[in-house]
């Protein structure tokens, strides 16, 4: 396999086809990532719209949001490794 071998797939966002040419190592990725998008798409649908756009929109802003959460935890837990690191520094080198 080469680094720039692509694949043409079809994967569906809120039952509308799409054809999508691929990294063929990132298949998996793109397959999972349209299902997640789904499932999201799919807890908008009881809200009041008849628009799809609506759906998909929320669901972009709701996985968004996610993903900020996630940086942010992420940052804290960073601060919390260092401070144990230099504590346990100040302990070694003391």
């Amino acid at each position: 396999m080469q680094a720039n071998d692509t694949i043409l797939i079809n994967v569906n966002i809120d039952n509308r086809p799409l054809r999508l040419r691929v990294s063929l190592k990132d298949e998996e990725g793109v397959r999972l990532s349209a299902q997640v998008l789904n499932q999201r798409i799919n807890a908008f649908k009881s809200f009041d719209t008849q628009d799809p756009l609506d759906r998909i929109s929320w669901a972009a802003l709701d996985l968004a949001g996610e993903i900020i959460r996630l940086k942010q935890d992420h940052g804290g837990i960073e601060h919390a490794l260092e401070e144990e690191i230099a504590a346990i520094e100040s302990l070694l080198y003391a």
